[in-house]
């Protein structure tokens, strides 16, 4: 039945059953590598598969999140984005807000603790800290941070990523995008200020 007037969808993350020794991203914009295990788990097919049954994109929201998943792993298998960024020191262990090791934590909780830091430079993106080192996954259009130090690996979206999925949204033709939730942005709204700059709004 198609009664609604329109359909929140979420993405949900690859690895939200639980933390992994071999994480994968937070929630793909899509399978721009053609390599994924679950190739229908992302913002792109999620789209397809919603218009193909019926809808109308302004019957759609993107919903987006501002969260991701703390992994025990010392995976280092994604390109590294910053230009050899040297980490400050004394580093950090990561921890969700019940502070575990593992699990999930969201991005305001990842600034808070160090992990991640404003970019120097000004362009509005945060590079990591604490020892961890932001890398992006080209295949789902994700951020990364991995740490030297700890073995832990965190999947995570940020301004740049929830960029690209209100882009899409937008490009796309949808009623707008949804964020879960609003607590873990900044008190600066980076998240949603970079959603709504690519909404053009």
């Amino acid at each position: 039945m198609r009664s609604l007037q329109f359909l929140l969808f979420e993405l949900v993350p690859s690895n939200a059953a639980s933390a992994s020794s071999n994480p994968g991203s937070n929630a793909p914009l899509d399978d721009g590598c053609q390599n994924s295990t679950v190739p229908a788990a992302n913002a792109a097919a999620a789209i397809n598969a919603w218009t193909a049954a019926g809808f109308a994109p302004r019957q759609l929201a993107l919903g987006v999140p501002s969260y991701g998943y703390i992994s025990r792993s010392s995976t280092a298998h994604l390109r590294q984005r910053d230009l050899n960024v040297t980490p400050p020191y004394p580093y950090v262990q990561a921890v969700t807000e019940e502070g575990r090791d593992s699990g999930s934590v969201q991005f305001r909780g990842l600034v808070d603790q160090g992990v991640l830091r404003r970019d120097p430079l000004g362009s509005g993106g945060y590079l990591g800290g604490g020892g961890f080192t932001r890398e992006w996954d080209p295949c789902s259009s994700t951020p990364f941070l991995r740490s030297e130090f700890v073995d832990q690996v965190i999947a995570y979206d940020d301004v740049q990523s929830l960029g690209l999925k209100s882009a899409l949204a937008k490009e796309r033709k949808l009623i707008g995008v949804n964020m879960f939730d609003l607590h873990g942005d900044t008190d600066q709204w980076d998240l949603v200020d970079s959603v709504r700059l690519s909404l053009g709004l």
